[in-house]
């Protein structure tokens, strides 16, 4: 009897901790920009959010010239929005393509920032030395 109790208290903070963690995988593309861009880059990230905290993995590629920069932007997905959050990535040597891994992309997100996020009113935007507005974009679902 002793152990069931503590296997079902297990299992209870198991679930719980699952309950409280969301992952997704968005796509960016640069038809999803405001206004679109014709761009062959495309890129796959998971966005996880555990607690108060977002997680950002992923990778890009084949983006039309030099990478320049990437962030996390607030705005719906019919509107340009201000940065919010810079993204570190690891650089391939085409400079065009690249990494970003979660241990260096984590975020403690105040309650404003989560309220956007609930909201699905954040985006993953990467820009290029062609394209310094954005090139590829990827709206963040609803995630609370």
């Amino acid at each position: 009897m002793k152990h069931l109790v503590w296997l079902l208290v297990i299992m209870t903070l198991h679930a719980t901790a699952l309950i409280a963690q969301q992952t997704a995988q968005i796509n960016l593309a640069g038809y999803k920009h405001v206004p679109p861009v014709a761009s062959s880059g495309s890129g796959v990230f998971h966005v996880t959010l555990q607690s108060d905290t977002l997680y950002v993995e992923g990778n890009f590629q084949d983006l039309v010239s030099n990478y320049r920069s990437s962030s996390i932007h607030y705005g719906s997905e019919q509107e340009s929005g201000n940065r919010l959050l810079g993204l570190k990535v690891q650089l391939n040597e085409d400079r065009r393509s690249g990494v970003f891994h979660k241990e260096e992309n984590y975020f403690e997100l105040r309650p404003s920032m989560l309220e956007a996020l609930s909201q699905g009113h954040l985006y993953i935007s990467i820009a290029s030395d062609r394209h310094q507005r954005g090139e590829i974009r990827a709206q963040i679902p609803p995630m609370q």
